[in-house]
């Protein structure tokens, strides 16, 4: 009886031990509060990696399908003590229970606990600011510069937020898409992490990254602040406020952005070369002073969020955003090499507005058994106006004399659904279908008059799997799209493509990791492309659109090698694309009118490799940041063949003691070539220093301090009307502006679920 008890547990334990084996447990802090976003890493007794994961919004983990084995479990996060535990002869699922993770400060120095902050999983890198970073950051974009995420690139210019390559990047608050005003609302205080999807999966579309802020929220309370930057030298400037308000489940959110450039001193040269059928050759050259660049943005939200964490979440927003480029004027004198001795006089005048409100309701449940659904409704409408004069005077007698302008309206509804299932072997699927529905009525009048009435219909659906095999992590999937479209006057065309995506991942240590992806998308024209009306733009040119284009298959492919090491974290990557058919710019000659519209070309290429490298806290106070990378590309149109290679880096250094910043960026971007437009790259510059008082951010920022002039220069390598052109704006070199923030707020932590998708419209389908 004795021997069938060992022989019935030892084929119990073989049981167990073919089974999925977990290790489970929670997280809390010394004062009993959960510790969410933890690293949870398991390695073998050499430190090599097999699993990690992060803790929930409870501080729970689970590290499921564990083979028996001898390992060490590490748990850690910023501004905590790591726990390391011992786990020989694993060979049951087990159950840690609460884990209680000491509180660093209370050994060290706030100065000091500045541990190494990024952590890279299976899809994206989560990176941790330190408490030293958030004190030197006035806002959310502030806080993503002085993270120096490499790849990343984040404009003090105008906050945008790209790749070094160029690249698109998809900001998002809680999953959700978000613009770069809400980013700016955001307070430094409120972000628990910012995660980087540097291969985003099909439902982000193009995104070459994603970009999301994990932020708390309050239980009761709120938030309010002001966030700003004023030049000193021109009325260049940007200003936030914002304010939350949370009452149990429900929070209640408002901002408001201002961006206005006004720039005194501006003028550019342009030399222009036409060669007609007839073999005959006209040379032009323009020098343009303007009464100054003016622009006026201003965008606002209202939003509603009501949620439970683990059940649903509801929210609408309502946005606004409307620009203004007030009375352009511009003063020319021609000259030609035909005609030495005639001096043409041009002028030109130009006013745009855009007003642009949309409704976005969004809606997302938790299901039992680790499904989620959510759906979103976006109803949007864009109106355009703008008008535009040319003249061009001999001896003061008018010899030329266009007018044009633009009414667009367009209405556009958007809606979206996706089911999500996650399985025990960590796992998960995912599928989704969008379709949107637009119509557009653009009225073209002036010195001619056209009206462009357009519907447009999209539908897609994708489905994918992302799971993991040892220390291989996949994501596969594939995306179909319905096209349709149809021009009042134009037959109508539909389209189908199918859009297959692939993402693998290898992690060799915990030191070295591996990506490699694949995707093929297709392209569309926009309405603006398809639109067959004419816009005079002088006496020689037209701008036309081609009702006859048609999409395009885009492929594309990167690898990227990471090396991530206490204080050192260093990028290797590469990029290829290839555009079939692409659709570029095309310049043909109607009469004695030089055309510029667009057409399918045979194809155009681009190789990006580079390497980019990150290092600190150096003695607990610096980080230095800096990249170098190749841009090579292929045009090859219908009547031209054009290849291009440019170099791009930059130096970034940021010293931060105790209350003092000092940031100071030094970088040159590479050259951009698309069919045959090739736009220079341009230096940017920038020296800042900053003070922090309690709740106030107050310091000074220099744009291009060793720059006596700003330039940018363009040029077109078309043989029949071929430009370059050279434009100066002195307002940019060395001016200062003063930045401002102050943020205020009450509350207790109340972590918020993510908002797993948002849309919107902005092709307004004007030329």
């Amino acid at each position: 009886m004795k021997s069938k008890v060992i022989v019935w547990l030892m084929l119990l334990m073989t049981c167990f031990s073919a089974q999925a084996q977990t290790i489970s447990g929670k997280l809390v802090d010394e004062e009993n509060e959960p510790l969410a976003y933890a690293n949870v890493v398991l390695q073998k007794t050499d430190s090599t990696f097999v699993k990690g994961e992060i803790s929930d919004e409870k501080g729970g983990f689970r590290i499921s399908k564990v083979p028996s084995s001898d390992y060490r479990l590490v748990i850690s996060s910023i501004g905590y003590e790591t726990l390391y535990i011992d786990m020989q002869g694993f060979n049951h699922s087990t159950d840690l229970g609460t884990l209680t993770i000491k509180d660093a400060s209370k050994q060290l120095d706030e100065v000091t606990v500045t541990a190494s902050n990024v952590t890279a999983t299976a899809d994206k890198k989560l990176v941790f600011p330190n408490q030293q970073q958030v004190k030197a950051s006035a806002n959310g974009v502030d806080l993503l510069r002085n993270l120096l995420i490499p790849r990343l690139n984040v404009s003090p210019m105008d906050n945008s937020v790209s790749t070094i390559d160029g690249g698109t990047v998809q900001l998002a608050i809680n999953g959700r898409k978000a613009t770069k005003e809400e980013v700016t609302a955001l307070q430094p205080s409120e972000i628990i992490r910012v995660e980087m999807l540097e291969d985003p999966g099909l439902r982000y579309g193009e995104a070459d990254a994603v970009v999301n802020y994990v932020i708390r929220r309050y239980d009761m309370g709120g938030s309010f602040g002001y966030n700003g930057n004023q030049s000193t030298k021109s009325w260049f400037g940007q200003h936030n406020v914002n304010g939350k308000l949370n009452f149990g489940k429900s929070e209640l959110s408002i901002y408001y952005n201002t961006n206005q450039q006004y720039f005194n001193e501006w003028w550019f040269d342009r030399n222009e070369t036409f060669i007609f059928k007839d073999g005959k050759q006209y040379h032009r050259h323009a020098h343009t002073e303007t009464d100054g660049q003016k622009r006026f943005e201003e965008a606002a939200s209202l939003t509603y969020n009501l949620q439970d964490n683990d059940k649903y979440m509801f929210n609408a927003s309502l946005n606004l955003f409307h620009y203004n480029d007030p009375a352009r004027r511009f003063y020319a004198e021609l000259y030609t090499d035909e005609f030495p001795n005639t001096i043409t006089d041009r002028q030109e005048a130009g006013h745009d507005r855009g007003l642009t409100p949309s409704i976005d309701l969004y809606y997302q449940h938790n299901l039992k058994k680790n499904q989620f659904l959510a759906l979103n409704a976006v109803g949007t409408f864009i109106g355009t106006k703008n008008r535009n004069t040319y003249a061009e005077y001999l001896n003061d007698e008018k010899i030329v004399d266009y007018q044009s302008g633009v009414n667009g309206n367009k209405y556009s509804i958007i809606l979206e659904g996706i089911y999500e299932k996650g399985f025990d072997n960590g796992g998960r699927l995912s599928t989704g279908i969008k379709h949107a529905q637009g119509y557009t009525d653009n009225i073209y009048d002036g010195t001619l008059y056209f009206q462009t009435k357009m519907k447009q219909a999209d539908t897609y659906g994708y489905i994918q799997y992302q799971g993991r095999w040892k220390k291989l992590g996949y994501n596969i999937g594939l995306g179909a799209t319905r096209s349709w479209f149809r021009q009042e006057g134009q037959k109508d065309y539909e389209t189908w493509s199918f859009n297959p995506r692939f993402n693998l991942t290898y992690t060799f240590n915990k030191h070295w990791s591996a990506a490699f992806q694949g995707n093929i998308s297709t392209i569309n024209p926009s309405l603006s492309q398809l639109s067959a009306a004419d816009q005079l733009t002088d006496s020689l040119q037209i701008e036309r659109g081609n009702p006859n284009l048609n999409p395009y298959d885009y492929y594309r492919t990167s690898f990227r090698l990471n090396y991530n090491k206490n204080k050192w974290n260093i990028g290797f990557f590469g990029n290829y694309t290839y555009r079939d058919d692409a659709i570029m710019s095309h310049i043909y000659q109607e009469n004695s009118k030089f055309i510029h519209s667009y057409a399918n070309h045979d194809n155009f290429q681009k190789l990006n490799v580079g390497i980019n490298t990150r290092v600190g806290m150096l003695w607990n106070i610096l980080q230095l940041s800096g990249s170098i990378y190749s841009d090579t590309e292929w045009s090859n149109g219908i009547d031209y063949r054009h290849k291009h290679h440019s170099l791009g880096w930059d130096i970034i250094a940021m010293l931060m003691y105790k209350n003092f910043m000092a940031y100071a960026m030094y970088g040159q971007k590479s050259d951009n070539l698309f069919g045959e437009h090739l736009s220079k790259g341009e230096k940017a510059h920038i020296i800042q220093l900053q003070y922090r008082l309690k709740n106030v951010n107050l310091g000074l920022r220099m744009y291009n301090p060793f720059e006596n002039d700003y330039a940018r220069k363009e040029v077109d390598k078309n043989r029949y009307a071929g430009y370059d052109y050279e434009y100066h704006m002195d307002d940019v070199a060395r001016m200062v502006t003063v930045t401002l923030s102050w943020n205020f707020s009450f509350g207790r932590d109340y972590k918020s679920k993510n908002k797993r998708m948002s849309n919107s419209d902005s092709d307004s389908g004007v030329m």
